[in-house]
């Protein structure tokens, strides 16, 4: 038993192997190298690896890009077991809990896979059982048929109160994302309630959980905004999630404002604008863009209906990486570099998926190169 104020050896033992996990992950060097490689030099170079023992196994399997792709899949799913075996008893809660995000990214990605026909293995790729429904459950639903059986299949879910009025509706347009957006809302509400709570190492993650509403309202935002109708408040009051640094109110705001004047006012307002100034800063070196640059750059789309350019969300994808990281180092016996590890492995997979199906296709490794997070 650990007395209140103290941490406990498991704790500190588990916090250390996440940093030292961090510390083995593909460095910017390392993807320098295999840019120049072809994707059997790629496959020997990352099957040399101690943590990359799936592309040996299934070298009898697999071959190519196809066979890099299955093993990182494998190698992502097999790195969020052993995390949520070693995280200490006091936080394993609070693990499951924030991890619950991937059964809900992996659900959606079923049901839209079974209701537009997609190839059950192409969909089966995406998936990463890193939440409470491991690979059998997930492979079920893969064989199911229709969305309504599937929805009937997560009757045990802990979600699933969120799904039970979507059985008539299933499958109609526009469904989906308000499904999606509906299990994120409950998501994030149950998160924030364990922090209302006082659960234990709840009060680290908080700061981290605010930030990252905010990036998603933005980008829920935007989305709205590029629909090919116009939304109703009602809309947006329903997309955006509470919580957050930045007020819903403004979001509703900026969703209405008519001129660059009025939108460029109400942005600079957002702690989003100072972040994404150094994004651009760090993408494009120019040590002086400023954040009344990137309110510009982000109207210039708005005031269109376009989404923002790709290389934008990768560099806010890699400031949001470093300000987990951050605070995993400022909060170094928590629930933090548990989960600073894990988002830049799940990355490092991507990473590897995309340079591997870029060679493939012999796209020219600049081109590959921004899709690539770091």
């Amino acid at each position: 038993m650990t007395l209140p104020g103290l941490i406990s050896p498991s704790c500190i033992y588990a916090c250390t192997r996440f940093r030292i996990r961090r510390t083995k992950l593909l460095s910017r060097e390392d993807y320098r190298r295999i840019m120049k490689m072809g994707i059997p030099g790629i496959i020997t170079y990352v099957g040399r690896r101690e943590d990359y023992q799936e592309i040996m196994e299934l070298t009898p399997d697999y071959s190519g890009a196809r066979l890099v792709e299955e093993a990182a899949n494998r190698n992502l799913a097999r790195s969020f077991r052993h995390a949520m075996s070693i995280v200490p008893r006091d936080l394993h809660t609070l693990a499951g809990e924030y991890l619950a995000r991937w059964d809900i990214a992996n659900i959606m990605a079923i049901l839209r896979g079974t209701f537009f026909d997609i190839p059950r293995e192409q969909v089966r790729d995406l998936l990463v059982p890193a939440g409470e429904l491991d690979r059998s459950l997930l492979d079920h639903l893969l064989s199911l048929t229709t969305c309504h059986e599937a929805l009937d299949a997560l009757e045990g879910w802990r979600l699933y109160p969120v799904l039970r009025g979507y059985h008539r509706t299933c499958g109609e347009p526009g469904v989906f994302a308000r499904m999606e957006n509906d299990l994120y809302m409950s998501y994030y509400a149950g998160l924030l309630g364990l922090v209302a709570s006082g659960y234990s190492g709840c009060k680290e993650l908080f700061t981290y959980l605010r930030f990252e509403i905010d990036i998603t309202n933005m980008k829920n935002l935007l989305r709205l905004r590029c629909g090919e109708e116009g939304c109703e408040i009602a809309t947006i009051d329903q997309t955006m999630i509470p919580g957050g640094r930045i007020p819903v109110d403004l979001f509703r705001r900026l969703y209405h404002s008519r001129t660059e004047e009025e939108f460029t006012s109400i942005f600079l307002q957002t702690d989003i604008v100072p972040i994404l100034a150094r994004a651009v800063r760090e993408l494009r070196q120019e040590p002086s863009f400023s954040s009344n640059d990137a309110a510009e750059l982000v109207w210039q789309r708005w005031h269109k209906h376009l989404l923002p350019v790709h290389e934008i969300e990768i560099a806010i994808t890699r400031i949001r990486l470093g300000e987990l990281e951050g605070l995993s180092r400022r909060y170094p016996f928590s629930l933090l570099p548990m989960l600073a590890y894990l988002e830049r492995k799940r990355y490092e997979v991507a990473n590897l998926r995309a340079i591997a199906r870029g060679k493939a296709f012999d796209l020219p490794s600049e081109r590959i190169w921004q899709y690539i997070v770091i």
